[in-house]
């Protein structure tokens, strides 16, 4: 099987497995904490997309620890795994496709709509706030624990662009909240006129 440049789940399970051999649970768990800040897998497909890799000796299964009375499956990326990886990581990336329901909703927002559109954004804020000190903490932990580790940089860089990402949305989120709260006012203002 070679993994279709159409299908990107196959090539992100392949880049996990060329950081450390782990099972299904390991991979979907240490996704979580690094890919997932910017990139979805459907945790439905890891499984099948394994056994496909497998399948295609680009990885190998290998008896792992025994969890809970079952010996676990672990994978490891083989040398054609590891050149899929290489050949993939040199294509140009497809374009990003952006889907913001938030965005949708704003864009056919009504003046008296702005009170609920206001809590939307303040929510936002929160969480690209709280994104922001999650980015330092995560920088932080991997410096120290990785400081040898040759991804280290490729990792900050993506780290980076949560950070600059996250702080250009909380300078949105709090332009867009004075914006509806003047709309907020000019409506008030208006209602009180009628």
């Amino acid at each position: 099987m070679k993994p279709s440049r159409a299908r990107t789940t196959p090539y992100a399970l392949l880049g996990m497995l060329s950081l450390a051999p782990m099972s299904g649970y390991d991979i979907r768990k240490e996704a979580a904490a690094s890919i997932g800040h910017f990139w979805s897998e459907s945790y439905g497909q890891i499984y099948p997309v394994l056994r496909e890799l497998a399948a295609s000796g680009l990885i190998r299964r290998r008896a792992g620890r025994p969890s809970g009375g079952r010996e676990r499956q672990v994978y490891e990326i083989t040398g054609r795994g590891r050149d899929a990886l290489r050949r993939w990581r040199a294509e140009p990336p497809g374009r990003a496709t952006v889907r913001n329901e938030l965005l949708l909703k704003l864009f056919f927002g009504e003046p008296e709509s702005a009170h609920h559109d206001a809590a939307w954004v303040a929510r936002l804020l929160e969480e690209e706030t709280e994104h922001l000190k999650d980015y330092r903490r995560i920088l932080r932990q991997i410096t120290d624990e990785q400081r040898d580790h040759p991804s280290l940089p490729f990792w900050r860089i993506t780290l980076r662009y949560g950070e600059h990402r996250s702080r250009a949305v909380v300078r949105w989120c709090r332009e867009t909240l004075e914006a509806l709260g003047a709309l907020r006012q000019t409506e008030t203002k208006g209602a009180s006129e009628r």
